[in-house]
């Protein structure tokens, strides 16, 4: 115990515990989380993005909205996994952003002549979109970590603090629900009774 208070010190308190007494004022809390979190947190950034410069503004944008959303924050709920759904969120903000800044050509000329497969892209990008909507973030962060950006079950366990068949079986389930889901000028796949 620390200074005879009988108070547990921050580092032996599990993550909720840290982020509910943050959300209450208590600067040592946040402290000790940023001390877990930052490295995986600048990881999870420099895999997606390949770009050092970019990890580092997005890990300092997380734990800005780890701050902002503290008193949001659900202590009965795991940590991990709310805080890498955060880290997922800016992630696809910032492609977003990306993705606008290459849609206007900025001198003017005319668009190139391969613009019809750019909206073709599109079109397939909100097709997953809507798919992707049917499940939970956790589901579609799992599923869009392992299937598109090659992630391990091993690393994603740890991430959000399942074991790995529990990962499996979530990415599977999430597989077949977005294979189910209707999408405009397809039939569904009926999935299989087991």
């Amino acid at each position: 115990m620390a200074g005879g208070e009988g108070k547990p010190r921050a580092r032996e308190l599990p993550d909720e515990t840290l982020m509910e007494r943050y959300a209450a004022g208590d600067e040592a809390a946040f402290e000790e989380l940023f001390r877990r979190y930052e490295g995986r947190a600048y990881a999870f950034f420099v895999r997606r993005t390949s770009s050092a410069e970019r990890a580092k503004d997005l890990y300092q944008e997380l734990f800005l909205r780890i701050h902002r959303g503290r008193d949001a924050y659900d202590p009965t709920r795991p940590f991990t996994p709310w805080f890498f759904q955060i880290a997922h969120r800016i992630l696809i903000d910032e492609f977003r952003r990306a993705h606008r800044s290459h849609e206007v050509a900025l001198d003017g000329s005319e668009p190139r002549a391969e613009q019809p497969r750019s909206d073709d892209r599109l079109a397939d990008r909100e097709q997953l979109t809507e798919a992707l909507d049917v499940l939970s973030p956790v589901e579609r962060y799992v599923l869009v970590s392992s299937k598109v950006e090659g992630i391990g079950y091993p690393q994603l366990a740890v991430e959000l603090g399942k074991s790995i068949d529990a990962v499996k079986k979530m990415a599977s389930r999430a597989m077949q629900r977005v294979r189910a889901t209707p999408r405009p000028g397809m039939v569904p796949i009926a999935l299989r009774s087991r």
